[in-house]
């Protein structure tokens, strides 16, 4: 069954993430100075378009959307953003690991929007699409983590800073991906700021930067799809991205042309 992480381990990684950077920093010798390299990955494709949310609208689109903002506004903060895919294209998990690997890239966020287990959803009709509802409310964000990246620590440190600017727009996180039923079970590192650790997940094991992907809202729960899809909170959301990533890169000791 699982089970939140205890206050010990927190402080644990909490630790080794901050002993991780510090000796990154120190062991690179300064080089010409150069923009933090991000990569943005708009989960899923126009194939496979993810969750079908209560409007009948397929995830992906969200995930485009929200990915699109938020490379605009980490470009005008100053950062070398890229994405893993374009709206039309069809990019394998395992290309989009190798396409941030060899850009070299600082930090990985993939983007994504939420659903539930079935046993929670009700099929219903959006005018003339089907779609998708909660039963009971399940809303808020979720951040994962995976222990077989090789920059774990980083990613947990990176993931804590982003937990806490998502908490600071007013949202509590969503704790049903930690529920003991088939599809679920996922460990919960830390409750307060919606931390999982999901280790098998493509894009965050396989790259070899620090990786976390973001499920910024629940769009199968009629309120919180009505949140995402709220230009205004669209824009809160992109800019506690922004200041996360702002964080952990200052956090770290990392400036441009050190990381």
């Amino acid at each position: 069954m699982t089970r939140a992480i205890s206050r010990g381990r927190r402080a644990v990684l909490a630790g080794l993430a901050a002993g991780v950077s510090a000796v990154a920093c120190a062991s690179q010798s300064p080089a010409s100075p150069r923009a933090v390299r991000i990569v943005v990955d708009p989960g899923h494709t126009p194939a496979q378009g993810g969750a079908l949310g209560v409007r009948g609208i397929r995830e992906v689109l969200y995930n485009d959307r929200l990915a699109a903002q938020l490379v605009q506004a980490l470009t005008l903060a100053g950062f070398d953003v890229a994405l893993t895919r374009g709206p039309t294209e069809n990019v394998s998990l395992e290309a989009r690991a190798q396409y941030a690997n060899a850009r070299q890239a600082d930090l990985f966020l993939s983007i994504h929007h939420d659903s539930a287990q079935l046993q929670y959803l009700e099929k219903v009709t959006a005018g003339d699409l089907d779609a998708y509802r909660t039963t009971r409310p399940i809303a808020g964000y979720s951040i994962f983590v995976s222990q077989r990246n090789p920059r774990f620590a980083q990613s947990y440190a990176f993931a804590q800073v982003l937990g806490e600017e998502m908490r600071k727009l007013g949202r509590a996180p969503t704790l049903h991906h930690a529920e003991p039923i088939a599809g679920e079970s996922r460990e919960l590192l830390a409750p307060d700021i919606g931390i999982y650790r999901f280790d098998d997940l493509v894009v965050l094991r396989q790259t070899v930067m620090p990786a976390v992907l973001l499920e910024a809202g629940v769009i199968v729960d009629p309120a919180d799809e009505g949140y995402v899809s709220d230009p205004g909170n669209q824009a809160r959301m992109v800019h506690a991205v922004v200041v996360a990533v702002r964080r952990y890169v200052m956090t770290a000791g990392k400036t441009a042309g050190r990381m």
